[in-house]
């Protein structure tokens, strides 16, 4: 089959991608707290649940994904790749926009 001869190089993509995702994330959360305002206190304790939700979801698409490569199953491969990139790109919509309320607070 021709998706054989791809399998692999999705697999590495996916787990790129989802260092990428792991990292944006990562960075994302003290910024979405910061926009929100409120209490450091409870900003502190928002960013360790999304930390923590974050390790969740990391887990989630890396089980998938090996259990995708391993079972030669293209199509459950094909779906981690389409919903990693759809959070990645869900995230650095979020962020782009918080940049785009935090630049229009200040001009104001």
């Amino acid at each position: 089959m021709i998706m054989e001869q791809f399998l692999l190089p999705l697999f590495m993509l996916n787990l790129l991608l989802v260092l990428i995702d792991a990292s944006v994330g990562y960075h994302l959360a003290p910024l979405l707290y910061n926009a929100a305002g409120g209490e450091e206190e409870d900003a502190l304790k928002g960013v360790g649940k999304i930390r923590r939700m974050l390790k969740f979801m990391v887990a989630l698409y890396m089980f998938f994904n090996c259990f995708a490569y391993f079972n030669y199953n293209h199509s459950l491969l094909m779906v981690v790749t389409v919903l990693v990139l759809l959070d990645l790109g869900g995230q650095l919509y979020v962020r782009h926009r918080i940049r785009v309320h935090q630049n229009d607070e200040l001009e104001d």
